[in-house]
């Protein structure tokens, strides 16, 4: 790793952004490190495809095809709470960070970014790769048990954004992974998780048992039996593994309100039929909070079943 923290990190760092960058000369190795967990059966089957072309077979972009640096930004988000009305009752229904805003977070990046870099119009080309891992080769975030992604900070509560660039870096970043200090003799997490996805005989994740994995299928797919009911905490995704984490403690109570849902809306998506001009209006108003109908009314009747 070459010394020295180029400037632009710590101006980023002012307006509650955190960075670090490598060499694109590292492009491959972290597809190699991705295909190598799937060929010891780490990764699942079905994840693995899913995203091979984009994320584990990693290239250089044809609008930039010889990349000088690889930046990699952290955003911090906090988790969303939406308002629902059902049977004479307010609920507050979750949805954690990574799930909306997206586009808007990518754009602000770049935008900071480019700030932040100076005066010079270097190119910056969103980059598609494996997130987490280059987040933990450059140094800017930490593993958990959970396989997680921990930023000083930001603790969990974040969204990655990368991007390809010209600008020649005085210092690659790049180094061996490291995991969380605590996670060596804590079991937090471990012992919070309904489904049993974080073991002791190993770092990585049964990701075919995560929730959240299981409540991101299509509607159409039933919760396997074995899922205890009490385990939903929310709209998609879930959040126990974090919240249980004594690295989130300043984190994990940071929320937005955003949306709210009528007994007639709420019925509407428990109903289960949509199509036309309503399905359509639905679709909107979910995209704020960073759903869509596809999930529905499984994950919203899981929630309200359980309350």
């Amino acid at each position: 790793m070459m010394s020295g923290r180029p400037s632009f990190i710590a101006r980023l760092d002012k307006r509650g952004l955190k960075a670090s960058v490598v060499s694109a000369e590292h492009l491959g190795a972290l597809g190699e490190e991705i295909r190598r967990l799937y060929s010891e059966g780490k990764l699942h089957d079905a994840l693995y495809k899913e995203y091979d072309n984009l994320y584990f077979n990693p290239k250089y972009p044809e609008s930039l095809p010889n990349p000088k640096s690889i930046i990699i930004v952290s955003t911090p988000q906090p988790t969303l709470r939406t308002t629902i009305h059902w049977k004479g009752k307010t609920l507050k229904l979750l949805v954690p960070p990574t799930y909306y805003d997206g586009e808007k977070i990518v754009r602000e990046a770049r935008q900071e970014l480019r700030k932040a870099l100076g005066p010079r119009r270097y190119k910056l080309v969103r980059a598609f790769l494996p997130q987490k891992l280059l987040a933990a080769r450059s140094g800017l975030a930490m593993y958990g048990r959970n396989n997680i992604t921990y930023i000083p900070g930001h603790g969990s509560f974040h969204r990655l954004t990368s991007f390809f660039t010209d600008y020649e870096s005085p210092s690659d970043f790049w180094q061996d992974k490291k995991a969380l200090p605590l996670c060596s003799k804590c079991t937090a997490c471990m012992k919070a998780c309904p489904t049993g996805t974080i073991t002791e005989d190993r770092f990585l994740i049964r990701v075919n048992r995560c929730l959240t994995y299981l409540n991101e299928k299509k509607a159409r797919h039933a919760f396997p039996k074995w899922v205890n009911p009490k385990a939903h905490n929310a709209l998609i995704g879930c959040l126990i593994c974090q919240r249980a984490c004594p690295y989130n403690k300043d984190f994990k109570e940071r929320y937005e309100d955003r949306g709210e849902f009528s007994e007639k809306e709420v019925a509407y998506l428990l109903k289960g039929d949509f199509k036309g001009k309503e399905a359509a209006k639905m679709e909107r108003k979910l995209k704020r909070i960073g759903l869509d109908l596809t999930t529905f009314p499984r994950n919203l009747k899981a929630l309200l079943d359980k309350a």
